[in-house]
């Protein structure tokens, strides 16, 4: 696609609109990333500088659509305020001819989004992981010495301290919650020792706490026992490590996306035989009441199962197809912004961004959400409905293209 002597200026020009917005806001989405993740996991000043050019490509996603958006009302609003559109009218040019510059940006921060999506994403998010858990002693004591406490709402264990001397937990108070209901009412065991130390194991996802000289209350035995030393292993808390038992797809590249599916596939296609096997045996007239008590249990388990792997296969359709979907977004954003940018004919290129983005902001990203959350639950085939709000979006941008060529 050859360019002349216009169109590779206004493409210069959106490049470099585009570049300065682009380090300007991820900058503060970074710094925002930056401060939830340390907040959330107690990181220390050399994990953040570390987590640094993890989180870059994890705020991509979001600022390069942005961004993109901004760029083409820019630059497309300037050549409008400054008379060039008309001058190029006037000429007998196409103004189609104006798009392409545009319609090139669109196209290369698509295949980029798409290109962070396809791997680069997905595997920032397993290194970042390893290296929490890699960390995970570090990561706790920084919790530690924050807030003097290891407690989360859903955590089955609560940890209290009064100081902490390098490695060495001064005053410690630990505490077993006993869980009714679904809800955490008390605690059945509680020890408090002068000193403790923490160990993690990393295989098994398990915190050591090593006390001495502690005194240990279980509720259930009655009675106040006093040792040199007692070791109590708990699990890693899923508010700083999350779970670890299913992989995220979000976590996943597309190559690992595919293969999950598949394996995924093959574990629901065992699941609905086991369910017509288990239905004929409910069938059966000689079945006891024992028996068909016990078949039934079996038929609502399996039942329960059954929709647990559809919403698992249903939420990697759902990031499969979401990937690609929002990085086309990019070109339906620049397909949006050059006929507002011309349209708005304003100098004030804020204004016309402000115009621009707003809609998108209360049509296009709801109908994004609402998709996603429609697909992730099976309710709607995630191939065509994750499209749909790009394709609202390439109507309008139709719409508003006609309306500037006649104009």
């Amino acid at each position: 696609m050859l360019l002349n002597i216009l169109q590779r200026t206004i493409l210069m020009e959106l490049i470099k609109v585009f570049v300065l917005a682009l380090l300007g806001l991820t900058g503060l989405f970074l710094i925002a990333g930056l401060i939830q993740e340390a907040s959330q996991r107690g990181l220390s000043p050399s994990q953040i500088l570390a987590a640094i050019p993890l989180l870059i490509p994890n705020t991509l996603p979001y600022t390069i659509p942005a961004t993109t958006l901004f760029a083409t009302c820019v630059v497309y609003g300037r050549l409008s305020a400054d008379n060039e559109v008309t001058a190029i009218k006037a000429a007998g040019v196409n103004p189609i001819m104006l798009l392409k510059p545009a319609l090139l940006l669109g196209i290369g921060t698509s295949v980029v989004t798409a290109t962070l999506y396809y791997s680069v994403i997905p595997q920032t998010h397993q290194i970042m992981r390893t290296r929490f858990l890699s960390d995970g002693e570090e990561v706790i004591y920084n919790v530690l010495k924050r807030e003097r406490r290891l407690v989360f709402p859903n955590f089955p264990y609560a940890m209290f301290v009064r100081e902490i001397q390098g490695r060495r937990l001064i005053d410690v108070i630990f505490k077993r919650r006993v869980k009714m209901g679904g809800i955490y009412v008390g605690y059945d065991l509680v020890a408090q020792a002068r000193e403790a130390r923490l160990r993690v194991d990393q295989e098994n996802n398990i915190i050591h706490i090593d006390m001495d000289r502690c005194s240990v209350f279980e509720s259930d035995k009655d009675v106040v026992g006093n040792l040199l030393h007692r070791s109590f292993p708990i699990p890693l808390p899923e508010t700083l490590f999350g779970k670890d038992d299913r992989p995220k797809p979000m976590a996943l590249t597309i190559p690992e996306l595919r293969i999950e599916q598949v394996k995924q596939a093959t574990i629901l296609n065992d699941l609905t035989r086991e369910m017509a096997n288990a239905q004929k045996e409910a069938q059966r007239p000689d079945n006891t009441p024992e028996r068909a008590n016990e078949i039934k249990l079996h038929l609502s388990n399996l039942d329960n199962r059954l929709k647990d792997q559809k919403r698992v296969i249903s939420g990697l359709a759902t990031e499969l197809n979401a990937r690609p979907a929002i990085a086309f977004g990019c070109l339906c954003f620049v397909l949006i912004g050059c006929p507002v940018g011309i349209w708005a004919s304003r100098s004030d290129y804020l204004s016309s961004f402000v115009s621009c983005f707003l809609p998108i902001i209360f049509v296009y990203y709801p109908l994004l959400l609402s998709a996603t959350n429609l697909a992730r639950e099976g309710k709607a085939p995630a191939v065509g409905t994750l499209w749909i709000p790009n394709a609202v979006l390439f109507l309008a941008s139709l719409f508003l293209i006609r309306r500037m060529i006649r104009r």
